[in-house]
């Protein structure tokens, strides 16, 4: 499991489209002080429309793994979710299960390794259960790029991914004020003192960035922050985040 309760886990994605460029960015997010590193694969796959995983997932995760020791999670951000690749469902699957083939053929040490999985994928539950029989730590994510919706549903949405076992579930909403701020953090915070389960809550927007920087005293067990340039809106700077860190430290 790359990750633990009550840690505060930094995760910098990688979105270089070149294999040069995720090794240089990898290199300089571990210097930066990313407890890990996630390879956004739709950045680079989005250049190569008829990509195959395992072909340049066999190139490119020994690259990863060999410049870094952190671990590095892996995301293949769809376009409906926000991401840079527009696949069918069968397609999505197949680039999946490709993915969980190429890490068992390379050997890559289980716990150096997360996988993300969109919810909306209706296989999601059995990809899930083969990526932790291998080993992986698994990441259930679903992301709103409108807003933020009301308690209960957010408290379905934990509720509904949760429900797969073993799993890390991650909501990222769109933070219109702060009054939505404060409701994916007070549902986190119920959501992870009665289930003892692993949540991600992340509030994108510039409005939601205040969620990236004290979600983890809600439950949250990692937020995403920038080394080269962010992934999503309001992602700070990993520079700001250790400096606040630092800060609540001494205070």
């Amino acid at each position: 499991m790359i990750f633990s309760p009550g840690t505060r886990t930094i995760i910098v994605p990688l979105l270089g489209t070149t294999p040069a460029m995720l090794v240089e960015e990898a290199r300089e997010a571990q210097r930066a002080g990313a407890h890990v590193i996630e390879w956004r694969v739709d950045m680079l796959f989005g250049e190569h429309p008829n990509f195959s995983f395992s072909h340049l997932g066999s190139e490119i995760i020994p690259l990863l793994i060999q410049a870094t020791d952190i671990p590095l999670l892996l995301t293949i951000r769809t376009a409906s979710q926000g991401g840079a690749v527009k696949v069918s469902e069968g397609r999505y699957r197949l680039l999946l299960a490709e993915m969980l083939d190429t890490l068992l053929q390379l050997r890559v040490p289980s716990e150096r390794i997360g996988v993300d999985i969109e919810y909306w994928h209706r296989a999601a539950p059995d990809l899930s259960r083969r990526a932790q029989e291998l080993g992986y730590t698994v990441v259930i994510s679903d992301h709103n790029w409108i807003s933020t919706p009301e308690s209960d549903i957010l408290r379905i949405m934990f509720d509904d991914m949760l429900a797969i076992e073993g799993v890390v579930a991650k909501l990222a909403v769109t933070a219109q004020n702060s009054d939505d701020v404060d409701r994916l953090l007070t549902v986190t915070r119920e959501v992870t003192e009665e289930t003892g389960r692993m949540v991600i809550a992340v509030a994108m927007s510039e409005q939601g960035r205040r969620a990236r920087f004290v979600g983890w005293d809600y439950g949250s067990v990692a937020t995403f922050a920038a080394c080269s340039r962010p992934s999503a809106p309001g992602q700070p700077h990993i520079a700001e985040l250790l400096a606040a860190q630092t800060e609540a430290t001494e205070a």
